[in-house]
């Protein structure tokens, strides 16, 4: 063996036996060691230690974790009047003609790829392969324009 790995061992046998036989010590720890010259009975019949807990409701410990609602935060009066997630507002959609022609039905794929059957009554001559952008509202005639969400056309802006 070399002098270099003979020193590098026995300088980690020392350092570990020097950790083994270290004194215990209560460095900011919750626990308390028992004295060795305290017997068992002895402990049974001396007094209760004070609570090392603060009583307050302010000070907890550093690694308590809160319970409730946060500080502020009320609860929602009940049940909303209106439905929320149901009806879309009308919106600019940007996508790609998949049914063209002079109208009144068009079809539209949205860059994800979500097919809408589309109705307008301007005779906006589209063709198919188009990138546009169009106002979307719901429809509300009972029009069927084929496959995809049925959707009426506002308005519509050809992307170059």
């Amino acid at each position: 063996m070399s002098l270099f790995r003979t020193a590098t061992a026995t300088s980690l046998v020392v350092v570990f036996l020097t950790a083994c036989s270290a004194p215990e010590t209560t460095a900011g720890g919750n626990s308390v060691p028992v004295p060795p010259s305290a017997a068992p009975s002895a402990l049974a019949a001396s007094p209760p230690a004070p609570s090392a807990v603060p009583s307050s409701p302010q000070a907890t410990p550093h690694n308590s974790v809160a319970t409730g609602a946060p500080p502020g935060v009320r609860k929602p009066p009940g049940i909303p009047k209106t439905p929320t997630d149901i009806i879309k507002s009308p919106g600019w959609t940007e996508g790609w003609i998949t049914r063209g022609g002079t109208g009144p039905c068009y079809g539209l794929a949205d860059v994800d790829g979500k097919p809408y059957a589309v109705y307008s009554d301007a005779g906006t001559p589209l063709m198919k392969g188009a990138h546009v952008r169009v106002r979307l509202v719901p429809s509300e005639l009972r029009i069927n324009c084929g496959e995809g969400t049925q959707m009426q056309m506002e308005a519509v802006e050809q992307i170059p």
